[in-house]
């Protein structure tokens, strides 16, 4: 690179460093973050690095530099290599009754969406219960869901353990409220749900929240060029901080979770709101033997969270690995800072 001008060897030097945040980020879903926490920042800022080696790879291109390959490396390992950030296509299939069954996973933010007043809050909580019961799915997960939610449902079976919650149609022989070692605010459970004769457990997972306040958001969502280094240097750090906690407590209550599908006698299907991306250790961890919806039969970037610059996946249904998963929406009405997913499931 000694042909390099002065400004295209700054460039390159800055494709080095991005290269090496990639790889950390590349690998970040087979360290456990408790040992290696930079990779778990990291692998929320992965699409960014990929558009930012996309850049890289057109720049290196219109100046015919053999520097392209660098990037261009870095976009084929991930393609091939880690979870798809993008799909192109969805998988639609229209599945018999008595084969099928299906499910949606939403986080209702306990209704406050609209306010934290109390008349908004039941307000809301209508709203979301209307558009619960016009989706009609066979099975509803619902998270950061309030107690009252089950007098406005149209299911005859539930299991709620506090803001956790499952719903069906089918009947519920069983359920139980999965208790982690550290405290937290969010909590997951399970039901062994009988569909068409078969025994399937279900998990309504709400794994450990980054708890965003709005200094954080301000941070994530603006750029105040009147912020002092040192106040912005205190602000980025105080969030690296909570990603790096949150990532902790999230291993832990993955690892009480991946014991109970473990030891579960029934095929298992796995929802909720994970608080991680699809390119992380926690999100590798709970897929084992398990099928990604989204992935399955699902189409485009599938974000569940768009409260920030970039949107984010961060809500899931995972499939046992003999089942198929057909017709996945992330839908689209506006009523949390989650959009609710759901899919079918086919029996194989």
């Amino acid at each position: 690179m000694k042909n390099l001008s002065l400004i295209n060897k700054l460039l390159y030097t800055i494709n080095i460093v991005f290269l090496l945040l990639w790889f950390c980020a590349f690998l970040s879903p087979y360290i456990n973050p408790k040992t290696f926490s930079l990779g778990a920042l990291l692998a929320i800022g992965y699409p960014i690095l990929l558009l930012t080696h996309l850049f890289f790879v057109l720049y290196w291109l219109v100046r015919f530099n053999k520097a392209i390959y660098l990037s261009l490396a870095v976009l084929i390992l991930s393609y091939f290599f880690s979870v798809p950030v993008f799909h192109a296509k969805s998988k639609f299939k229209a599945l018999a009754q008595d084969n099928s069954f299906s499910v949606l996973s939403f986080n209702s933010q306990l209704s406050y969406f609209s306010g934290g007043q109390k008349e908004k809050v039941q307000t809301h909580q209508s709203k979301i219960s209307h558009f619960l019961n016009q989706e009609n799915t066979d099975v509803l997960c619902l998270q950061e869901a309030r107690k009252g939610m089950s007098s406005s449902l149209n299911y005859p079976y539930n299991a709620t353990f506090g803001f956790s919650q499952i719903y069906s149609k089918y009947e519920i022989v069983s359920s139980q409220k999965i208790i982690f070692n550290e405290t937290s605010t969010n909590s997951s459970c399970y039901a062994d749900l009988i569909i068409h004769r078969d025994t399937v457990r279900v998990y309504n997972l709400h794994l450990e929240s980054l708890h965003l306040g709005n200094d954080d958001y301000s941070l994530l969502k603006e750029w105040d060029e009147e912020t002092l280094e040192e106040q912005l240097q205190d602000k980025t750090q105080k969030l690296s901080n909570k990603i790096r906690k949150a990532s902790s407590k999230r291993v832990s209550q993955a690892e009480k979770i991946i014991e109970s599908i473990n030891r579960s006698p029934y095929p298992t299907l796995i929802c909720g709101d994970f608080n991680d991306v699809p390119q992380s250790y926690i999100y590798r961890k709970l897929n084992a033997d398990h099928k990604d919806a989204f992935l399955e039969s699902g189409k485009g970037f599938g974000a569940t969270y768009r409260q920030l610059i970039f949107p984010f996946r961060i809500d899931f249904i995972l499939a046992d690995k003999h089942w198929s998963a057909y017709n996945f929406k992330v839908l689209e009405e506006k009523l949390s800072d989650h959009q609710a997913i759901r899919c079918d499931i086919e029996f194989n």
